[in-house]
């Protein structure tokens, strides 16, 4: 199949409409787990769709931690398999997508009287260095753990454990495998929501779509159907008759200028009110705290957001660590909150479950051509896609589904920089834009070289984003192709006029359309994005107008 990467939104959902024939396979979802089968499916050969019913990784997979990482804890809890698969898919991130998985260097200070002690953490290193096939670890005393963290409380310091494990840009990285993707043939429409699969007998299913900004429902056909919603999934499975199975859970953070709290590396530490492991890490040029671990009663539909005891939790935290930081709300740039599931044995009702003890692992389940994974973590996605291939192989008789995993990403495209990007920079865009890194270097203008103020991104990101990669609304691009939402006070309204100027002639959008979008991204910024108390004055002073008539 020809690659559809470059045709717009309205193309691919006209050409998906016309079509009669079924498809091999349709994927449900467009955060990282669907993008990664969507990815290894077309590799294979497999005329792929993949539907998302918000925008690409609106989800969980652009408010996660952002971090590509072994986990520690799973080898405290004694998951010694997913350990393992974890290190080494991220030892292969990280040497596939240099400048968009990159390493960092994560600190765990030992106090006294304070579980887990130096030899006991040693032993999980040894076993995670063991995994890694590196010994990457080192043991700092007390003088080097408060020069590699100044600032940190003393109180009963002996010293600290110093290893590495790696950070992303998570929505990039779905942005990135989902580009891989439509270059290996899948075709992707962003806003195409599946709201019905009927199947009959041993046939195609047959999905009933609504294009989200039009509410036009249309039909289309398959061979099998992939659920990778996420915490989402038993939303289909309840139409299979399946019982739920998932329990969602809210991470939040918290981001804070870099100058209030300075840190070059990951602190990670065990939170004085409930001893749960929580990290305080640089990100974009900003300082970041998280996460919670806390139930979601809320509508999944509707974007999650931070509590106030949330908040007052992570700065608590923060504060213990570093006293003379002082953190108060005040100093809060922007906040973020991603859902996550976890998941019960079957017959187990989802609410018994202990989070704290809950298995994080990915699941895959096969109803019937109905394909649903869940679960894992930002790491191990490729391992996830793999382990839905073999499950597929059953109904795609005469597809070959092997050896689509060997690797994620092709080798980066030899360039050379004739425009005079920094090193880090240049190294950075080639990751975070792979094989169209060539043609966005061509297309770079004067004004796409130089940075949005206040932020470590250039204007070409920006051009690229509204020009090739199907942004329908604002909050599309400031959130999620960019950050620049998470990095800038009040979400960026600073650089309004600006935006608007550079952008949305770009966009094809009137001035009305932009007032509309600009409107629309400030509420969704005020009501998920910034601190809950941000937008309580307005709401009230609305109230009080409209009760005066």
């Amino acid at each position: 199949m020809a690659n559809t990467g470059q045709l717009s939104r309205h193309e691919k959902l006209s050409l998906t409409k016309e079509r009669s024939k079924p498809w091999d396979m349709v994927v449900v979802g467009g955060g990282i787990t669907g993008a990664g089968v969507a990815l290894m499916a077309a590799r294979t050969g497999l005329d792929v769709l993949l539907l998302e019913k918000q925008d690409y990784a609106w989800g969980t997979s652009s408010r996660s931690s952002k971090m590509v990482h072994g986990g520690l804890r799973y080898l405290s809890q004694g998951e010694f398999r997913l350990a393992r698969e974890s290190v080494r898919e991220r030892e292969r991130l990280m040497k596939e997508a240099p400048g968009l998985i990159e390493p960092m260097s994560y600190l765990f200070p030992f106090r006294e009287k304070q579980f887990p002690t130096r030899r006991a953490f040693s032993v999980l290193l040894n076993i995670y260095g063991y995994f890694a096939r590196k010994r990457d670890h080192k043991y700092l005393d007390r003088d080097q753990t408060i020069a590699a963290l100044p600032g940190l409380n003393e109180h009963g310091l002996l010293g600290s454990a110093q290893y590495t494990d790696a950070l992303t840009d998570d929505s990039r990285l779905v942005l990135r495998v989902l580009a891989d993707a439509r270059c290996s043939g899948a075709t992707t429409l962003n806003y195409a929501a599946v709201k019905m699969i009927h199947r009959e007998g041993e046939g195609p299913k047959l999905l009933e779509v609504q294009d989200q900004e039009t509410s036009e429902v249309f039909a289309i056909s398959t061979k099998t159907v992939i659920n990778a919603t996420g915490v989402w999934a038993d939303d289909l499975r309840e139409q299979l008759g399946q019982a739920k199975r998932i329990r969602p859970l809210r991470g939040s953070h918290i981001v804070v200028p870099s100058w209030r709290m300075p840190v070059h590396q990951c602190l990670t530490y065990l939170h004085p009110q409930d001893k749960r492991g929580v990290f305080i890490y640089p990100w974009l040029g900003r300082t970041v705290i998280g996460t919670t671990d806390l139930d979601h009663s809320e509508d999944l539909d509707q974007e999650a957001a931070i509590k106030s005891e949330e908040v007052a939790y992570l700065l608590d935290g923060a504060n213990h660590n570093f006293p003379g930081t002082k953190l108060t709300e005040k100093d809060v740039i922007s906040t973020w909150s991603g859902v996550r599931p976890i998941v019960g044995n079957e017959g187990v009702d989802p609410k018994e479950l202990h989070p704290s003890k809950a298995k994080r692992d990915h699941v895959v389940w096969d109803d019937d051509g109905i394909i649903t994974v869940t679960g894992g973590k930002l790491t191990t996605f490729r391992v996830m896609a793999e382990q839905v291939l073999e499950t597929c192989a059953t109904y795609l008789e005469g597809k070959s589904t092997a050896r689509a995993g060997d690797y994620v990403f092709e080798p980066p495209i030899e360039t050379k920089d004739s425009i005079g990007l920094p090193e880090a920079e240049f190294k950075r865009l080639q990751g975070y834009y792979g094989a169209d890194f060539p043609t966005l270097i061509a297309a770079i203008s004067p004004k796409g070289l130089s940075f949005i103020s206040g932020t470590n991104r250039i204007w070409a990101e920006l051009e690229w984003a509204v020009m090739h990669e199907e942004v329908v609304h604002l909050d599309d691009l400031l959130l999620r192709r960019t950050r620049i939402g998470l990095v800038l006070e009040e979400g960026g309204a600073a650089l309004a006029d600006e935006l608007e100027t550079q952008l949305r002639d770009k966009l094809g959008w009137s001035m009305d359309k932009w007032q509309d979008e600009w409107s629309r991204y400030q509420k969704i910024w005020r009501d998920h994005y910034s601190l809950p108390t941000t937008h309580a004055p307005q709401e009230q002073e609305m109230m009080q107008e409209v009760a005066a008539g």
